[in-house]
């Protein structure tokens, strides 16, 4: 019996990826017995079957808390946890504490090599980039966050070499759309360009509605993570990184999909000059081809994305 351990289990993405995990019961052909799920904020209990469900709540910086997950022996872990953008540049020696400290020490206590699948992110790329950025552009981050991610890669292909885990990571483009309130991340206030209208609420978009964004809903992501994990190592490229292929919309047709979909919040346009610099940073088509031959692809439309979401809000 398989023990699973996720980190960031409290956000939206570690609850969607717990629910998919209890629903399919198994990684890899192996049951899973028990699931850990980790996080500052209180994690929810899920109904979870015949799986037995832990639930550790404390600072992922705190050593003290990090060595209670190592204690759990974990095969599986599902390292989602990270301080993002905004945070990260206004205080980028607690993002380090936060984003990379705690891998390096989870990989550190891990024993019996347990298969590791890390959330990097789109953010590991800046500046001027190509048209189209695959999986083997070298990374040059243009944020802290984006660093962090980075690293984090390296880290995890060099543990792998050295036999002391089996990682993979799979690099996020934005994800549409987390529900809830609000939150000040970047990828968070692109992903309210449909949020808010759904609700019926009015909005001030932060970029000009010609900005080319690539999306992907929180279902292709949670079904990439498990076929990832579900991956054998001689199947994944050298660098145990790929990129999680991408829907690239203009905002402007993120806006119009929303009212095909009965938004009625109004959307106006005033560009945030920081907001704007740090998203046209970001690549606008994200590709891979080594995601395609394992059978990762984008969602199938805008309207498929939003339906994700309108089938998965809270409330």
């Amino acid at each position: 019996m398989r023990t699973v351990l996720i980190t960031g289990a409290a956000g939206f993405l570690g609850r969607r990826l717990t629910s998919a995990l209890i629903s399919t019961g198994s990684l890899n052909g192996s049951p899973i017995g028990r699931l850990v799920l980790a996080d500052l904020a209180a994690v929810p209990v899920p109904e979870a079957g015949g799986i037995d469900i832990v639930t550790r709540q404390g600072d992922i910086s705190d050593p003290a808390f990090l060595d209670t997950l190592v204690a759990e022996r974990p095969d599986t872990i599902f390292h989602l946890a990270s301080l993002l953008t905004l945070q990260a540049e206004a205080d980028p020696s607690r993002a380090f504490a936060v984003n990379v400290e705690p891998l390096r020490r989870l990989i550190d206590g891990a024993e019996n090599c347990p298969r590791v699948v890390f959330t990097s992110s789109i953010a590991i790329h800046g500046g001027t980039l190509p048209d189209r950025v695959g999986d083997g552009l070298n990374p040059v981050p243009a944020t802290t966050y984006g660093t962090h991610k980075a690293i984090n890669e390296l880290l995890i292909a060099d543990y792998s070499r050295h036999g002391r885990i089996d990682g993979r990571c799979l690099r996020l483009p934005i994800v549409v759309t987390r529900p809830g309130a609000p939150l000040p991340a970047i990828s968070d206030q692109v992903a309210g360009i449909i949020r808010e209208p759904l609700a019926g609420i009015d909005l001030t978009a932060p970029l000009a509605p010609d900005t080319p964004v690539a999306i992907v809903s929180a279902g292709a992501v949670v079904a990439a993570l498990i076929r990832l994990h579900d991956t054998e190592a001689a199947d994944l490229p050298q660098k145990r990184a790929l990129n999680l292929p991408a829907l690239t919309v203009t905002v402007a047709e993120m806006v119009a999909a929303g009212q095909r979909h009965g938004a009625t919040g109004r959307v106006t346009y005033r560009p945030d000059p920081q907001v704007q610099a740090i998203v046209d940073g970001w690549p606008r088509h994200f590709v891979s081809e080594a995601a395609a031959g394992l059978g990762i692809a984008p969602d199938a439309d805008l309207d498929a994305l939003i339906r994700d979401h309108l089938d998965n809000r809270e409330g």
